[in-house]
């Protein structure tokens, strides 16, 4: 029921978000846009979107290599896998399907698995605010518009380095991150304050992800060149749209596009990919151009993305790495396996066999 609820919710936000982005457009100019844009820049595209595609999977073996060091076949499998479920399913629920298909006991547990997805998000969390809140100071002040977005950029940025900066006083003192976070639930709910801090001591215990420096210099590398491929590949194909992207301008378009799809939407990201497109658009083109030629090019690359992502993840959904009923049991397995892991280091017995 509650995996439908969220459903519910996520395309009713989805809904909301597409309408809002279409009301008042022409929707017959934009069907035509669509079919007489420019695209040669297609295929680079699609090119590029590989190479994001190779260099997170790399990244993301740099997180797990101190824990466990994985053949890239299966990263690649379990990558390809777990964005295509992030894209499809609604509310995020995609986001634990990594975690749980790359774990294998005893070598890598899921505390440890899904340790190395939130690093990730903190540190792109980090790094897309502090490049939107950098990118608008480019934009002229009286745009309107940039200054909620400025708000935007400098409250995400705040809301990551907080929980990076829990996350690094977590693995220097677990037991204090621990009585923290249950002091702050108990007085909303003593079961669940200790449901919680359970969870999360079991999930600070795989918070062991702490490369070497080469490897941590390698990691932020790749980091910065993922999401600048992100950035050229958004400019490359815009040409194909009459829209001509500096550096300034892509930058300030993803940070939008990222801050946007925070929302929790339906399946694919619908509707609240296109509105940050079109809104982070607005601030360097004219309205005309943007309600027409902006909401074309917004439905194009959002759809791009889709296709390569669900067809990506259809070509490894059959690997030897995949297990299909893992894949469907990810949301909820995660939680079990947190809390078996957490009965396990407090030593009570038969918990080895919940895992």
């Amino acid at each position: 029921m509650r995996r439908i609820v969220q459903a519910l919710v996520g395309i009713a936000i989805s809904g909301a978000a597409l309408w809002l982005t279409l009301r008042g457009k022409d929707v017959a100019a934009i069907a035509q846009e669509i079919r007489v844009a420019d695209y040669r820049y297609l295929a680079p595209y699609v090119l590029i979107l590989v190479g994001i595609h190779l260099a997170r999977t790399v990244r993301w073996g740099l997180l797990l290599e101190p824990v466990a060091k994985l053949p890239f076949s299966k990263l690649n499998a379990v990558s390809a896998v777990g964005f295509m479920a992030l894209v499809v399913l609604p509310f995020r629920l995609g986001e634990f399907a990594r975690p749980y298909l790359v774990a294998e006991r005893p070598r890598l547990r899921v505390s440890s698995a899904l340790s190395s997805v939130v690093v990730e998000r903190v540190v792109d969390g980090v790094f897309t605010g502090l490049l939107l809140v950098v990118s608008l100071l480019a934009v002229p002040d009286g745009t309107p518009g940039v200054r909620l977005l400025r708000t935007a950029g400098v409250v995400v940025s705040l809301a990551f380095l907080a929980l990076l900066a829990f996350l690094v006083g977590a693995y220097r003192n677990r037991v204090l991150a621990v009585r923290f976070s249950e002091a702050l639930l108990r007085p909303f709910s003593p079961r669940l304050a200790a449901r919680a801090s359970g969870m999360l001591d079991a999930f600070i215990h795989g918070l062991r992800l702490v490369p070497s420096r080469r490897k941590l210099a390698l990691f932020l590398l790749l980091t910065a060149g993922y999401w600048g491929l992100n950035a050229w590949g958004m400019a490359l194909l815009a040409r194909g749209f009459g829209f001509q992207l500096g550096a300034v301008e892509a930058c300030t378009i993803l940070g939008v596009l990222v801050v946007g799809v925070m929302i929790p939407a339906g399946p694919g990201m619908i509707g609240t990919f296109q509105g940050a497109i079109v809104l982070g658009l607005s601030l360097f083109a004219s309205r005309e151009a943007v309600a027409t030629r902006g909401v074309a090019f917004a439905n194009v690359i959002w759809a791009v993305q889709l296709a390569q992502q669900v067809a990506l993840g259809l070509f490894f959904l059959f690997s030897r790495h995949i297990q299909l009923g893992r894949l469907f049991a990810a949301p909820g397995a995660i939680e079990t396996g947190l809390e078996a892991e957490e009965a396990e280091y407090r030593g009570e017995p038969g918990a080895a066999s919940r895992d």
